[in-house]
C-alpha cells in the first residue's frame, strides 16, 4: 500500500508540473503514460517473483527476488498465494491503466 500511495503522489506532482509548465497543451492521456510503464515494470518485477516462488526447485524457500518487488510486497509472512495476489492485482491496474490511456486517447480524437 505505501508504495502505491508513493507512486500516486509522485505521479500526481509530475502532472502538476507538467500542467504548470505546458499549460492546456498537456493532455491527460499523455499524462498517464509514465503511470503505465512503471506499473508494467513492476508487474514484470511481481510476476518474476511469483514464479521463482511457485517452482520449489529454483531455490531454498520463499524470498523476494527483486528490490521492486520488496518494496511493493514488504517484509512479512510471505506465501506463494501473497506473491500470486500481488501479481494479478498488478496484471489487473496495468490493464485498466491501458484501457483508460486507450479511451482517453480515442475521446480526444
Amino acid at each position: 500500500m505505501g508504495f502505491t500511495l508513493i507512486i500516486l503522489i509522485l505521479w500526481a506532482v509530475y502532472v502538476f508540473l507538467m500542467k504548470r509548465r505546458f499549460g492546456k497543451e498537456l493532455m491527460i492521456s499523455k499524462s498517464l503514460i509514465p503511470l503505465i510503464q512503471i506499473c508494467l515494470i513492476s508487474t514484470i518485477c511481481l510476476g518474476v517473483n511469483y514464479v521463482a516462488s511457485a517452482v520449489p526447485s529454483i531455490n531454498d524457500g520463499i524470498g523476494i527476488h527483486n528490490f521492486l518487488a520488496g518494496w511493493i510486497i514488504g517484509e512479512g509472512d510471505w506465501t506463494v498465494q501473497l506473491f500470486k495476489s500481488y501479481f494479478n492485482n498488478s496484471v489487473y491496474l496495468s490493464l485498466f491503466l491501458v484501457f483508460i490511456y486507450s479511451i482517453l486517447t480515442l475521446l480526444k480524437k
